[in-house]
């Protein structure tokens, strides 16, 4: 850790335990991130504990709706920033950036917003009502921020377009994974869970693994259950299907339980052994903005991903080699045809992938960029 580098980090909520792949790319990165520098991050009262990290987090935040509120505790947070010799600020997303820009002119230190996604297009794509008071609030966020951090080339295009931000300003800055090779133990952990859940290990195993109660992922679920296994069956394809994530409907449950092949998994706290021994991740997902952050995960497991166009958005394809595998928007033949070719397919994610998606070479480059950023 260098310890003449001090950044303040706003995060508005629990992540700690991470129970989304949202929350953990925050905290994988602020990890590596602090590595390199004292990242102090300020948040809810309700994280666990983070002495195994590399940060500190500062508790000021009650869990209540209150802490959205513009320029709430602001003077705590300036005092610490205070205290910590603070040279940037760093905000994920644009819910406190009123705080993050007030906190910025007051020390007259840099600040930079992370987005996730563009959150007016998410919500647009959802159906929410208030999509358009999130595009103007997002594009005045931006346009006041330093720097903007952007997780795919196709969200930086659009706010460009859409936000007529300084492309001087805007850096595409990825959801990454904490593998820097490919992993060797594809077999052993197979047979592992094999063993232990009485699963066919002569067969292709496919998986979906995601947010539950996320509405584009429970779309997700559906197709696959009502579209992708049907189209498989027909094809005589033999195969398991594994659904992981937390929160899916007792409805979706039992069909998944009444499905040939298919078990729901639930919750996997440690996925470690669970992504090694899968097979082909299956991405179709319709809805929702960003970088589908478990396909990264899959790729950097050297699983292929067969996946929507929509759902391989933000994935840069030229590093990701021949296992990403996408199809035109509900070609559900296509997908399925796409599953089968991939169970033929021998997997060798390159070595480039890794030098873009690993996390201590983006936290490398966000503090390259906030070092040569002025106010």
């Amino acid at each position: 850790m260098s310890s003449n580098i001090n950044i303040l980090s706003i995060v508005p909520y629990r992540v700690l335990p991470a129970t989304s792949g949202g929350h953990l790319g925050i905290v994988d990165l602020h990890h590596h991130l602090g590595k390199l520098c004292n990242d102090h991050i300020i948040s809810t009262e309700n994280n666990d504990d983070e002495s195994r990290y590399s940060f500190r987090i500062h508790r000021i935040f009650p869990n209540a709706v209150k802490r959205y509120l513009p320029y709430y505790k602001l003077g705590a947070i300036k005092k610490i920033a205070q205290e910590n010799n603070i040279q940037y600020i760093y905000c994920d997303h644009p819910y406190m950036a009123l705080t993050a820009i007030a906190l910025s002119k007051s020390l007259g230190k840099p600040w930079f917003m992370r987005s996730h996604n563009i959150e007016s297009d998410r919500f647009r794509t959802m159906g929410k009502p208030w999509w358009r008071i999130m595009h103007w609030f997002e594009k005045y966020t931006m346009r006041k921020a330093n720097g903007v951090l952007l997780i795919t080339p196709e969200d930086k295009a659009w706010a460009l377009e859409h936000y007529k931000l300084d492309e001087q300003k805007c850096y595409v800055i990825p959801y990454g994974t904490t593998l820097s090779i490919t992993p060797s133990t594809h077999n052993e952990a197979k047979l592992a869970l094999s063993t232990e859940m009485g699963i066919d290990a002569s067969v292709p195993w496919l998986y979906f693994l995601g947010a539950l109660n996320y509405a584009p992922n429970v779309e997700a679920v559906e197709y696959i259950l009502n579209e992708i296994i049907p189209g498989l069956n027909a094809k005589g394809f033999k195969y398991q299907l594994l659904i992981a994530g937390k929160g899916l409907s007792e409805e979706l449950q039992h069909k998944i339980s009444a499905t040939e092949n298919a078990r729901y998994m639930g919750f996997i706290p440690v996925l470690d052994t669970f992504l090694n021994a899968c097979d082909i991740m299956l991405n179709p997902v319709m809805t929702g903005g960003g970088i589908k952050t478990k396909a990264v995960e899959a790729l950097g497991y050297n699983k292929i991903v067969v996946s929507s166009k929509i759902g391989a958005a933000g994935l840069i394809p030229k590093v990701c080699g021949n296992n990403l595998q996408t199809t035109t928007d509900y070609d559900w033949d296509a997908f399925t045809s796409k599953i089968v070719e991939a169970s033929t397919i021998q997997t060798n994610i390159p070595d480039s992938f890794y030098n873009t998606y690993n996390w201590d070479k983006i936290a490398a480059n966000i503090l390259a960029i906030m070092q040569r950023t002025k106010v």
